[in-house]
């Protein structure tokens, strides 16, 4: 198979000699996407080289939206769970779709190049996204046009050379243990109470003190297993697995949290019999009167509502989970033993997350050491006055 190089505008094409069933020679202009003809030239060898092992398909009319909604619904949603794929759609049909059809005019796939990635950073940008999501956008485009490489829909993966957003690290907010006193005092009663108890002590996600059950709990070995999280899924909550083999853990039963939840089991009982067979026999720990398990959309409301009334910082619910860890990495414990107690898959995640307690203790010790020296500083026995004096003379000596 023959091929040659051409060059309109800044971009060089292949043009690749072929026989149609007749017979007969035809030309084949491909774009290479390469505004370098060294790197044009690498992109003509392994075309020829695909076409001599019939793994080669030829470009087609394809737009990079059709590309993306038949990616995303026949690929995507067969390899992740189903509200990982919820966040996909909601980036491609929210925010890439809309912009690639009214800015770039609903672009080939083939004709897609680096710029037109990078405008959409800069554009999305502009519109008050910050780096971090739109790395998490990056992270879906990239993933998408991989799998365009593999399947021979184009030659290479435009969104590879574009210059990625500043990532803007995390500063998570957390409440001392006196807040969190307060916190519990004024959720005493409320529908949300078991909630935030457990999940400050624990430093639970949202979605795993939603998902604990009592039949997770043994009381008689004081163990406490997180093996199932409820999470809204479009306009419903779905309980699905842990998000990693990490996040699945079994914790020791705290001793207060033990007795808290042998008198909410006892009251869970009572509520069986009041309502009957109109009770919800689910088994979940936080849970209405009737046995319904809560909704993370009320309990964020609630959560906001109870930080307002009495007059408690403002933070998240997911907030109570850095508080907890935030104060046993001040109270000595090593990130390698919090990264297992809240089931981080990755010692960085933990180590990124609570990098400013790490700063903060470290600053301390700073101080500490600095208090130790000047201690000992006061204690040494100064220079006589006499010796001062001769010390200064013969300094002036020397000068002159």
């Amino acid at each position: 198979m023959k091929g040659s190089l051409s060059k309109k505008g800044t971009l060089w094409y292949m043009i690749i000699e072929t026989k149609d069933e007749l017979g007969n020679r035809k030309q084949k202009w491909i774009n290479t996407k390469c505004e370098k003809k060294t790197d044009a030239n690498k992109v003509l060898r392994e075309t020829l080289g695909k076409i001599d092992n019939n793994t080669f398909s030829a470009p087609r009319k394809l737009s990079f939206t059709t590309f993306l909604l038949d990616w995303l619904h026949n690929v995507v949603i067969n390899t992740v769970e189903t509200t990982t794929w919820e966040s996909y759609e909601l980036v491609l049909n929210k925010h890439v779709i809309p912009y690639v059809r009214t800015q770039l005019n609903d672009i080939q796939l083939n004709d897609l190049q680096p710029i037109h990635i990078q405008r959409y950073y800069d554009f999305k940008l502009a519109s008050g996204l910050s780096g971090n999501t739109l790395r998490k956008h990056h992270a879906n485009i990239k993933s998408a046009l991989d799998f365009g490489v593999r399947m021979n829909l184009i030659s290479t993966n435009p969104s590879d050379k574009i210059l990625l957003p500043k990532k803007v690290k995390f500063e998570s907010n957390y409440y001392s243990v006196e807040q969190l006193e307060r916190l519990f005092e004024a959720c005493v009663g409320t529908p949300i109470e078991s909630a935030v108890y457990i999940a400050a002590h624990y430093g639970l996600r949202r979605g795993e003190v939603l998902g604990l059950k009592f039949d997770a709990i043994s009381f008689n070995q004081k163990t406490l297993t997180i093996r199932e999280t409820r999470v809204k899924y479009g306009k419903n909550t779905v309980t699905k697995k842990p998000k990693s083999a990490s996040s699945y853990r079994t914790l020791p039963l705290i001793e207060k949290i033990k007795d808290y939840l042998e008198i909410l089991l006892k009251q869970q009982k009572h509520n069986k019999k009041v309502y009957g067979d109109e009770y919800d026999k689910s088994g979940f720990v936080c849970c209405w009167p009737d046995g319904s398990p809560l909704k993370s959309e009320y309990l964020n409301h609630k959560f906001k509502q109870i930080l307002a009334e009495n007059d408690l910082p403002p933070i998240r619910f997911h907030d109570l989970r850095h508080s907890t860890a935030s104060y046993l990495l001040k109270h000595g414990m090593s990130l390698k033993e919090i990264q297992v107690w809240l089931g981080h898959a990755d010692i960085g995640t933990t180590a990124n997350i609570y990098a400013h307690i790490d700063t903060e203790m470290k600053v301390n010790t700073a101080q500490k050491i600095n208090d130790i020296f000047s201690k000992n500083r006061q204690t040494d026995t100064h220079p006589v006055e006499g010796e001062i004096n001769d010390e200064e003379s013969s300094l002036d000596n020397a000068n002159e």
